[in-house]
C-alpha cells in the first residue's frame, strides 16, 4: 500500500505539472461559466406578451377569463388594433388576439367558426400554446350556451325550467375548461421551472460531457503508460489494475476539481456531488480500454463523435426518445443521462452510477498481471 501512495503522489505531482491539465482547471470553469452567462435563466424564463383587441361593445368576459391566467409566462394586454399589429410586427409582442365587432353576437348564438383571428409575426414562436389557451377561454364562455341548447332539444329541460338550471350550469361547466401541462414523463409542468432546469441541464450536461472527453484522453494515457518498460518491470510483481489506479485517480481529482468549480461557477451545487460517481465511472471504463491497446490507439479517431453522441443520446438539449422510442433504453441508461437525472435529486439514479463505477473499478482491479501495452 505505501508503494502505491507513492505511485501515486508521484503521479499527482506529474499532473500538477502539466499544461494540459491547468488548462482544464482554467477554461471548463470558464467555459462553463460563460454559457451561464450567455443564457440567464431570467432571459429563458420572460412571460411572453399577448395583445388582445376587443370589440367596442362586449367581449368584458373574454377578457376577464384571459387575463385571469396572465403571469409570469404569459402576459395578456388589451390594446387597439393599430397597436397591435405594430407590436407583434416589430416582435415586441409574440401575436395578438382580434376580437370581431358581432362577438358577443355570435357567441350567444355558439356560431365559433373563425370568431376570433389570430395575428402572428415573422418572430412568433409560442402563438400554438397560446391560440390553445384562448380557445380553452372560448369553450368556458360558451359551454353553458351549448349545455342549455342540448338539455332542451333532448327533452331533459323545457322553456319554463331551464331559467333555473342556468345558474347551475355557469357553475359547473365554467370551471370545467382547464388546461393541465405536464412533462412528457407525466410529471406536473411549472413553465418558470422547466425554463430553469432546461438551461441547468444544459450547462450541467456540458460539463459532464467535457469531463468524459478528459476521461477518455486519461485512458490513452494509461495505455501508453502499461506499454512503458517501467510498468513491465512491475508487471509481475502487481497486478496491472492495481498499477493503473495510482495514476488513474491523480488523473481524475484535477478533473473532479475542475467540474466542481465550472458547476458552482454556473450556481449549480445540486450537480457537484453526483460529478464523483459519475467520473469513476467513466475512470473504470477508461482502465479497461487501457487494457487492450487496438481500443485506446482507436478513441483519437472516435473523440469528434463524442461530443455529438452524448448531446443525442442525453436529454440535455432535446430528449430524442420522445420522437424515436427505439431510442429509450440508450437514452435512459447513458451515463450522461443518469448524471443530469441524479442533479436533480433523483438518488436511484446517482446509487445506479455509484454501482456501476464500483463494479468497472473492480472489474479494472481484478485484471491480468500482465501489462497490455501492445
Amino acid at each position: 500500500m505505501r508503494a502505491l501512495g507513492t505511485f501515486f503522489l508521484t503521479a499527482l505531482r506529474g499532473q500538477l505539472a502539466s499544461w494540459r491539465t491547468w488548462c482544464l482547471l482554467l477554461l471548463l470553469p470558464l467555459i462553463v461559466f460563460g454559457a451561464a452567462r450567455l443564457s440567464p435563466a431570467e432571459e429563458v424564463s420572460a412571460p411572453v406578451q399577448v395583445g388582445v383587441v376587443l370589440p367596442e361593445e362586449g367581449g368584458e368576459r373574454f377578457w376577464s377569463l384571459l387575463e385571469e391566467r396572465s403571469g409570469t409566462v404569459v402576459t395578456f394586454r388589451q390594446t387597439d388594433g393599430e397597436t397591435a399589429r405594430r407590436q407583434v410586427a416589430t416582435g415586441a409582442w409574440d401575436c395578438a388576439f382580434l376580437l370581431p365587432d358581432d362577438f358577443e353576437e355570435r357567441l350567444s348564438r355558439a356560431e365559433l367558426y373563425e370568431l376570433v383571428t389570430l395575428l402572428t409575426g415573422p418572430g412568433s414562436t409560442v402563438y400554438p400554446v397560446v391560440r390553445e389557451t384562448a380557445a380553452a377561454v372560448l369553450a368556458q364562455c360558451v359551454s353553458p350556451t351549448v349545455a342549455e341548447r342540448y338539455l332542451l332539444r333532448s327533452g331533459i329541460a323545457d322553456q319554463d325550467t331551464i331559467g333555473a338550471m342556468r345558474p347551475r350550469l355557469q357553475e359547473v361547466l365554467e370551471e370545467r375548461v382547464l388546461i393541465a401541462m405536464e412533462t412528457a414523463d407525466g410529471r406536473p409542468l411549472d413553465p418558470i421551472a422547466l425554463a430553469d432546469s432546461g438551461r441547468d441541464q444544459l450547462l450541467a450536461g456540458l460539463t459532464a460531457i467535457l469531463l468524459l472527453i478528459w476521461a477518455l484522453l486519461i485512458a490513452m494515457d494509461l495505455g501508453r503508460w502499461l506499454g512503458s518498460p517501467f510498468a513491465r518491470r512491475l508487471a509481475p510483481l502487481r497486478r496491472t489494475g492495481w498499477l493503473m489506479l495510482p495514476r488513474l485517480g491523480a488523473a481524475l481529482i484535477p478533473a473532479l476539481l475542475a467540474g466542481w468549480l465550472a458547476l458552482l461557477a454556473a450556481g449549480l451545487p445540486g450537480y457537484v456531488l453526483p460529478l464523483i460517481p459519475y467520473l469513476l465511472l467513466w475512470g473504470g471504463v477508461g482502465a479497461l480500454l487501457a487494457r487492450r491497446r487496438a481500443l485506446w490507439s482507436a478513441l483519437p479517431a472516435l473523440l469528434p463523435f463524442v461530443p455529438v453522441a452524448g448531446v443525442l443520446l442525453s436529454p440535455m438539449l432535446l430528449d430524442l426518445s420522445q420522437i424515436f422510442p427505439a431510442l429509450a433504453p440508450a437514452v435512459r441508461w447513458d451515463p450522461v443521462t443518469l448524471y443530469l437525472r441524479a442533479g436533480r435529486g433523483q438518488w436511484q439514479d446517482g446509487a445506479l452510477l455509484a454501482a456501476l463505477a464500483a463494479v468497472l473499478l473492480l472489474l479494472s482491479c481484478l485484471s491480468g498481471r500482465r501489462a497490455s501495452g501492445r
